[in-house]
């Protein structure tokens, strides 16, 4: 199996250093997609062996598209997507490699639910409502629709049409990816509260997954 790293980045100057290192000694092959970074962020990742996507600024879903688009022009077999700011492990990508080479499965999503005590309380309850909401409307039962840490298969992502460009893109992949009949399973992730701020727009980001939740209720 063939797999790549996708890893989105806006302005992450001061954790993509070590979250590029550390998975380095995992996997071969990474992507960072640079999303229109105004920091230093562009000049670390050019002095680092691995492949860089720069683009204007899109959304961390539309950094995700441009890095799909590459796994699947690359020939890979698999995406796994992290993010730029320190919160994943780095050593949870074998499992989702274990999991991706051990089941009959098209996406693997992290879920955070097992090691959730020091997660903020708001975080907590809000992630267990919209992994509520998302779960129902893909008819399957998933612990954390909201981690960003998964493994993909390419081929899902050639039949699945990805209409959005920003948080609500991990909801949308999951719902349309389940409708067309792939399969979808959890493993345990470790997330790592390091004080970094979350770039999630309590309000626009909200709007967005409820735009996104009445879509798919319209279309049964």
């Amino acid at each position: 199996m063939k797999y790549l790293v996708v890893i989105p980045a806006y302005n992450e100057a001061d954790k993509i250093l070590s979250v590029i290192e550390d998975a380095l000694g995992e996997v071969p092959d990474i992507l960072v997609v640079n999303d229109g970074s105004t920091d230093s962020t562009g000049k670390i990742i050019e002095a680092l062996p691995v492949k860089v996507v720069n683009q204007f600024r899109t959304g961390k879903g539309g950094a995700l598209k441009a890095g799909f688009r590459y796994a699947i022009e690359g020939g890979y077999d698999w995406v796994i997507t992290m993010d730029a700011d320190g919160q994943h492990d780095v050593k949870d990508i074998q499992s989702f490699i274990r999991a991706a080479e051990s089941n009959n499965v098209d996406m693997v999503v992290g879920s955070r639910m097992g090691d959730s005590v020091d997660m903020p309380i708001v975080r907590l309850v809000t992630n267990k409502f919209m992994s509520g909401i998302i779960s129902s409307l893909a008819g399957c039962r998933l612990s954390d629709t909201q981690c960003g840490f998964r493994a993909i298969k390419c081929s899902l992502l050639c039949e699945v049409t990805l209409e959005t460009n920003n948080y609500d893109t991990e909801s949308e992949l999951i719902i349309k990816a389940a409708r067309k009949g792939f399969k979808i399973n959890s493993t345990p992730v470790r997330t790592i509260y390091n004080g970094a701020a979350s770039s999630i727009n309590k309000f626009t980001d909200t709007i967005r997954f409820f735009k996104l939740v009445f879509r798919f209720l319209g279309n049964g």
